[in-house]
C-alpha cells in the first residue's frame, strides 16, 4: 500500500510511522534475568559485554577519524592544485621576462645588456632596480605579479606540509583505531558462540530491545532521516551475521567533497559472509567510491545497496535471482575503504535504486541485534 502513496507523501509516512515499527518483544528481558539465565556463562557474558564496548566506541572514533581525514584530503589535494597552478603561472611570468631581456639584449640596448651581463640569476635580475626602472609599467606589474604568486606560493607550500603531516597522524590513529575495531569485533563474535540456550537467547532478546530503544531516540531526533517503516521491508535479514558484525547510526556523517553520508557502514572481519536481505535480483557494480558493489532488486520495488565488498560468491552475476539469506559476497574495503576496517556500505532505497536513499539504521537494528 505504501508504494501506491504519491511520492510527496512517502517522507512525511516514513517520519510519521517509525515510532511504530519493530514493537518491543511481549515481555520486556530485565538485565535481572538475563544474568540469572546466564550464571553458567559469566564469564563469556563478561567478556562479550566488554567487547562490544570496546568495539562500539572504537567505531565511533574511526567514523569521526575517517570523516576528519576525508576533510583533510580534500584540503590538501586542493592545495596542491592551488600550488600546481600558480607554479605554471610562475613559469609563464619567468619566461615572459626572460623573453624581454633577451629582445633587449639582442637589440644592442646599451643599458638592459649591462644590467643583464652584471646578474648572476634569473632571480637577481627580475628583483634588481636597475632593471625595474628601464623596463615598461605593464612589465613592471607583471614582474610584481610574479613576486606575489611566488610569495603566495611559498606561504601554500608551508599549509600544505602541515596539513600532510596532520594528515599521516590521522592516518596512523585510524590504523591503530581499525586494529582495535577488528579485534574486538573477532572477540565479541567469539564470546557470543560460547553463550548457549536460553542465555544467548535472553541476551540477544535485550540487546535488541536496547538497539531498538535507541534506533527510536535515534529517528525522534533525525526527522527525515528517520528510516523505513518495517512494513516496508518485509523478512528483512541482517546482511551480516550479527554476531561478526557492529554499526552505529553514522547516517549523515560528514564525507569528502561536502558530501553526507547516505547508508550505514557495517564492521566485520574481512571476507566474512554477506547475504541477500531478500529476495531478488542483483546488479553487479565495480570502480569509484564504493569499490566492488553490488545492487539487491526485492520484488517489492525497494532497493539495497553493498559497498567495498572484497569479492563476490560463486555464480553471483548479474541478473542473477537470490533467496533470503543466500550468500551473495565477501565483506572487504574496496574502493575509497581501501587500507581502512573492512565493513559493508549498505543503502536502502524504498522506491528503487534510483529513488533517493532513507536511513537504513533502524531497519538494521530490528534485524541484527
Amino acid at each position: 500500500m505504501l508504494r501506491q502513496l504519491p511520492r510527496a507523501l512517502l517522507p512525511f509516512v516514513l517520519i510519521t510511522t517509525v515510532a511504530l515499527v519493530a514493537p518491543a518483544p511481549s515481555s520486556a528481558v530485565t538485565k535481572a534475568e538475563v544474568d540469572a539465565a546466564c550464571a553458567d556463562y559469566r564469564d563469556a557474558k563478561a567478556r562479550l559485554d566488554e567487547a562490544i564496548e570496546r568495539r562500539d566506541t572504537a567505531q565511533e572514533r574511526y567514523a569521526e577519524l575517517y570523516a576528519d581525514r576525508l576533510v583533510m584530503s580534500d584540503r590538501t589535494d586542493r592545495l596542491a592544485e592551488q600550488i600546481a597552478e600558480r607554479e605554471q603561472e610562475i613559469e609563464e611570468l619567468r619566461d615572459q621576462v626572460v623573453e624581454w631581456a633577451v629582445e633587449a639584449y639582442m637589440a644592442a640596448d646599451t643599458e638592459i645588456s649591462g644590467i643583464v651581463l652584471r646578474t648572476r640569476s634569473l632571480d637577481q635580475l627580475i628583483t634588481g632596480q636597475e632593471f625595474l626602472k628601464v623596463i615598461t609599467n605593464e612589465r613592471v606589474a607583471a614582474v610584481d605579479r610574479m613576486m606575489v604568486i611566488v610569495t603566495e606560493t611559498e606561504v601554500m607550500r608551508e599549509n600544505l606540509e602541515d596539513e600532510t603531516t596532520e594528515l599521516l597522524l590521522l592516518e596512523a590513529e585510524a590504523y591503530g583505531v581499525a586494529q582495535v575495531l577488528a579485534g574486538s569485533t573477532d572477540e565479541a563474535l567469539g564470546a557470543a558462540r560460547e553463550l548457549k540456550g536460553e542465555c544467548r537467547r535472553l541476551y540477544q532478546q535485550r540487546q535488541q530491545q536496547l538497539a531498538l530503544a535507541a534506533a527510536r531516540e535515534a529517528a525522534r531526533r533525525s526527522g527525515g532521516a528517520g528510516g523505513a517503516p518495517a512494513s516496508l521491508t518485509p523478512g528483512f535479514l541482517c546482511p551480516l551475521d550479527p554476531g561478526a558484525t557492529s554499526f552505529i547510526n553514522d547516517w549523515g556523517f560528514p564525507r569528502s567533497g561536502g558530501r553526507k553520508h547516505r547508508g550505514n557502514d557495517m564492521f566485520a572481519p574481512m571476507r566474512q559472509p554477506v547475504r541477500a536481505v531478500a529476495d531478488g535480483s542483483v546488479l553487479l557494480t565495480s570502480g569509484g567510491l564504493g569499490g566492488r558493489g553490488l545492487w539487491l532488486s526485492a520484488a517489492n520495488g525497494v532497493d539495497y545497496y553493498y559497498a567495498h565488498l572484497d569479492g563476490y560468491a560463486r555464480d553471483i552475476v548479474t541478473g542473477a535471482n537470490v533467496r533470503r539469506g543466500q550468500v551473495i559476497a565477501y565483506n572487504g574495503n574496496t574502493g575509497n575503504a581501501r587500507g581502512g576496517a573492512p565493513h559493508v556500505h549498505f543503502q536502502l532505497h524504498p522506491n528503487g535504486r534510483t529513488s533517493r536513499p532513507v536511513n537504513p539504521y533502524p531497519t538494521l537494528v530490528r534485524a541484527c541485534r
